[in-house]
């Protein structure tokens, strides 16, 4: 009895908390939305359907934030450019507010009623205008400056458990060897690539060219935070302008991309009778310049074992190939990686070269630098059977006719998959781990400090070294990879 008074009191002390830090208390409505937010918060929480995409901000419920907009929480932000940075906070909680409102049951969503009558979600929508402009205040602005940070995706603990000191160098000589593989495979000419099976390619839908796109950039960072966010159909047409071609060597059915869905057993799979690119937006910093980056996201049911004892082999593999466009539209670099974090490598655009980090952290894999594209031609990735590595990249005729045409999806999708029993439920769980995806190398690399390890994740869950840190959506980790050409560095 005593432990249900505490759970039925949580939210009132966390928002007496709040207040408490915030100044003085707020309006009725507001204190009654904020109410309402921390008992949404605890009932994703009970039923396991967080949303582990951005992270919650302590005293502050109406807003979530990513490395992106935490890298941009300036104390010296001008009065429009704090406004500006708070909505993105809003818009990122609403976003995930709403996913984790449509994953939770049918009768568990009606025992949470909200304050402002009408349907919940129009609901949602006040209750997180009427928050966010209470923490525009002096006192919320100060604390939450402070406070919005994204966790380390590493365990210290693990670490030091796991005597990283000493079980690194052991990692490390994997990591070598696996990297000098993937660089031997760029060297083999492309007119004559091993393959396994079949070479099947797979295309995006139509679209304008490269060149054409670069002018849909302009116009699209009018905000005091010069972020470039083109509107919808401007974004759909870039999406489809600097889509690459996937040339996949094809042994088995573990090498046909899909769609994930969720089964009747009530576990994810992948379809491969829909081949699918998910599309993800994302944004880096040059300096103190926003960058847009364009993702595209290849989803397979499984990599195949190689042998009995393949500890990297299991259900769901796939492949992040990521877009980073300099001001004027020309790609500034290309980089990929496998959703469970693993296999970076990272492909210099025109003019810049990679250069390696100094600290003793992990080598940064450049197999090659990107083709250089002219007019009326698209990428083009060749993927290996079964590992699905990267195996070479080349350019070809934009219009030169493919094996098959995959859709183009938004991202979010993937967060909240009907299920055949009429409830919805995220791929991801609420760690942001796609649960079927665990593979047996988690036994052996937990001393590296990652959750898991070979798991697929969710986009902003992904630490992609196993030696020093470093996370896939640091929106600084190209710039501190790649240099101009002729500018000295190592």
């Amino acid at each position: 009895m005593a432990r249900h008074r505490l759970v039925a009191i949580a939210p009132v002390v966390a928002l007496t908390s709040a207040c408490a830090t915030l100044g003085p208390p707020p309006d009725p409505q507001t204190a009654a939305c904020e109410r309402w937010f921390l008992q949404m918060d605890q009932a994703v929480r009970r039923h396991g359907t967080s949303d582990g995409g951005a992270a919650r901000i302590e005293g502050f419920p109406g807003l979530r934030v990513d490395r992106f907009l935490a890298a941009l929480a300036h104390p010296e932000l001008s009065a429009g450019a704090r406004a500006a940075w708070v909505e993105r906070l809003r818009r990122l909680d609403l976003k995930e507010r709403r996913l984790e409102w449509r994953n939770l049951t049918a009768g568990t969503s009606a025992e949470l009623r909200p304050p402002i009558a009408g349907p919940p979600e129009p609901a949602i929508e006040l209750c997180s205008d009427r928050l966010a402009r209470r923490d525009l205040s002096p006192a919320a602005r100060r604390l939450l400056l402070k406070r919005a940070r994204v966790p380390d995706s590493y365990s210290t603990l693990a670490r030091f458990l796991g005597l990283y000191g000493l079980t690194r160098w052991a990692v490390a000589d994997g990591v070598y060897r696996l990297q000098r593989e993937l660089r031997a495979s760029f060297r083999v000419p492309p007119a004559d690539p091993p393959v396994q099976g079949e070479p099947i390619r797979y295309g995006p839908p139509a679209g304008i060219g490269m060149a054409d796109a670069a002018g849909l950039l302009r116009d699209s960072t009018g905000s005091p935070l010069a972020i470039p966010e083109p509107e919808p159909e401007r974004l759909s047409l870039l999406f489809k302008a600097y889509a690459p071609v996937f040339a996949i060597d094809t042994a088995s059915p573990a090498d046909r991309p899909g769609s994930p869905r969720i089964g009747a057993d009530g576990n994810a799979v992948v379809d491969i009778g829909r081949p699918a690119v998910y599309r993800l937006v994302s944004h880096g910093l040059l300096g103190n310049r926003p960058l847009l980056q364009l993702n595209y996201l290849l989803w397979f049911p499984a990599r195949p074992p190689a042998g009995p004892w393949d500890i990297y082999a299991g259900a769901f593999d796939g492949l992040i190939w990521r877009v980073t466009l300099a001001p004027g539209g020309q790609p500034l670099a290309y980089d990929s990686i496998h959703p469970c974090g693993c296999y970076h490598q990272v492909f210099p655009g025109a003019g810049h070269r990679v250069v390696q980090p100094g600290d003793g952290s992990e080598p940064v894999l450049s197999p090659a630098p990107a083709p250089r594209l002219r007019p009326g031609e698209r990428l083009v990735i060749r993927l290996a059977a079964a590992t699905h590595y990267i195996v070479g990249l080349s350019s070809e005729a934009a219009g030169r006719a493919n094996g098959a045409t995959y859709a183009l999806r938004d991202y979010d999708e993937l967060r909240s998959l009907p299920a055949p029993d009429g409830r919805r439920r995220s791929l991801f769980d609420p760690a942001g781990l796609v649960p079927e995806s665990a593979r047996p190398e988690r036994l052996l690399f937990w001393p590296m400090g990652i959750a898991s390890a070979g798991a697929m994740r969710q986009w902003g869950q992904h630490a992609i070294a196993f030696l020093g840190r470093r996370h896939f959506d640091d929106p600084r980790l190209l710039e501190r990879m790649l240099r101009p050409l002729g500018v000295a560095g190592r």
